[in-house]
């Protein structure tokens, strides 16, 4: 439990710190590289991110481990360990060959840009590629102190990545060196974050992969989970990842640039969510396994209720202040940005609370129905992406995803009543019913605003935003939060003294 609410701290603390630097940097960063450039940056990440994936492996690590420690077995762990080390070399290695065929296939892949746009992207591609296989080989780092409950480690190490990235960009920009500054910088964050959780699992675990062991039973059983899983993690990329190159393909480089900062902000308010997400993996298991006194509706209410109201906060924030805050934080100019982020956040509110149920799909190995809904879920966001991109540029891609979403998250809704028996009308009357006291208080709020206030301004909005957050949490723990959670916030306020 120590390890559970320090790691949440430091998560935490690691997304706040992301969270406001990027807000302050990122227009600045934009002015400093120019529009055009910063879409190239995006189509660059983009595309990368498509390919660099760990294929359900990283889930595998968790679950497999999770389980092993769970049963007392560290010899199989650690036979599984060396399986695993040996496949992310064979796919770290393909993975480099499709980079190469993309490198030099990118002429008639892009015929849109143009001839200097074209040899900047490559650049930025090819540093971007070169990073991106080599932290790949230490993705198995994550599971391995995930599955042994190192939850401090882990995310103090997302937390120097958040650190390093951004006080090296503002150095980079700072003296002039442009769009390769930023690439540049990710790489050499990236590579120093990889080499410190492979020190973080030699120093705090006993895992030690067995090179020499085979067992091709386990293999198959291992990549039999990890077809599925890596079937969720393409389409999670025909999401985001492929619609920059959608919107490139039938609109300008203006609707790319504003599509990527409305997903820089669905990234901030999605890792917020995600903040404890690896540490349900122990937890779920137990449960899965039927070593743990709690039923997984029990942990998926109590968890809900915490994630509903961080992320409802947020995102009702960005509904109801969205337009100022994008007046206020890049321009006028950018206003569409806040149509696109508030389309692309509201599903979420459903969604995102429910990560317990998520978990528990994997560490249950019921993936595969998981897999069934998100084929659906792509195909109808790349089909409606092209035609809505078409039409109304960037606002039409979020529109295409804000139905996709919708579907995903109905989807899913049917697998955790079937496979798992989980209540949904008692866990939504459980999770939401109070909390709409205070989401009506903040949506009230926002109305007025909008009626009174028509001139943007950073103090006017922090204004809002702290009236906001004073009556929401006094709702909240007046009307909402219960024994548990009102112990818990009185925990960890006294952690973060106690650890000053």
């Amino acid at each position: 439990m120590s390890q559970f609410k320090l790691g949440a701290i430091v998560s935490y603390a690691g997304i706040l710190f992301n969270v406001i630097a990027g807000l302050l940097y990122t227009p600045w960063m934009v002015n400093s590289i120019g529009a055009d450039d910063y879409a190239l940056y995006t189509l660059a990440l983009s595309v990368v991110n498509f390919f660099i994936m760990d294929f359900g492996l990283g889930n595998a690590i968790s679950r497999y481990l999770s389980k092993y420690y769970a049963e007392g077995d560290s010899e199989k762990a650690n036979y599984f360990l060396g399986l695993v080390y040996k496949v992310y070399f064979v796919l770290a290695v393909a993975i480099l060959i499709v980079f190469l065929v993309i490198f030099f296939a990118s002429d008639n892949l892009y015929a849109n840009l143009g001839p200097i746009q074209l040899e900047k992207f490559k650049g930025i591609f090819l540093i971007v590629a070169g990073y991106s296989v080599f932290s790949f080989c230490f993705i198995p780092m994550g599971g391995i102190l995930t599955a042994n409950e190192q939850f401090v480690a882990l995310n103090l190490c997302e937390l120097a990545r958040k650190v390093f990235t951004v006080a090296l960009i503002v150095v980079a920009l700072v003296v002039g060196l442009g769009v390769y500054s930023l690439v540049l910088v990710n790489a050499v964050v990236n590579v120093f974050v990889s080499l410190a959780k492979y020190r973080f699992v030699r120093k705090k675990t006993k895992a030690r992969a067995d090179l020499r062991y085979r067992n091709s039973s386990l293999v198959k059983e291992i990549l039999g989970f990890s077809v599925w899983v890596t079937i969720v993690q393409i389409c999670q990329r025909l999401i985001f990842a492929v619609m920059p190159s959608v919107i490139a393909m039938v609109s300008t480089s203006w609707e790319v640039a504003l599509f990527g900062l409305a997903a820089s902000l669905e990234g901030y308010v999605c890792t917020l969510a995600s903040a404890l997400d690896n540490m349900y993996m122990p937890k779920v298991t137990k449960v899965i396994c039927g070593t743990s006194s709690e039923s997984l509706e029990e942990v998926m209410i109590r968890f809900g209720r915490i994630q509903l109201y961080i992320i409802g906060f947020v995102d009702l924030c960005m509904f109801c202040f969205g337009g100022l805050f994008v007046s206020c934080w890049i321009g006028e100019d950018y206003l569409a940005i806040w149509i696109c982020t508030s389309l692309i956040l509201l599903p979420g509110l459903i969604e995102l609370p429910q990560s317990v149920a998520n978990t528990a799909i994997i560490a249950a190995n019921e993936v595969k129905a998981k897999a069934v809904i998100f084929v659906v879920m792509s195909a109808a966001n790349i089909v409606f992406g092209l035609l809505f991109a078409a039409l109304f540029g960037a606002v039409g891609a979020c529109a295409s995803i804000f139905g996709a979403y919708c579907i995903r998250t109905f989807g899913l809704n049917i697998v955790y009543k079937k496979r798992f028996g989980i209540r949904l009308s008692f866990y939504f009357k459980q999770v939401y019913s109070r909390w709409m006291l205070p989401c009506l208080s903040l949506v009230g709020i926002g109305f007025f605003a909008g009626m009174l206030i028509h001139q943007s301004s950073w103090m006017t909005l922090l204004a809002l935003v702290v009236l906001s957050a004073t009556i929401y949490f006094a709702e909240l723990w007046i009307f909402v939060f219960n024994v548990y959670e009102k112990n818990l916030v009185r925990s960890v306020v006294g952690i973060v003294r106690r650890k000053g």
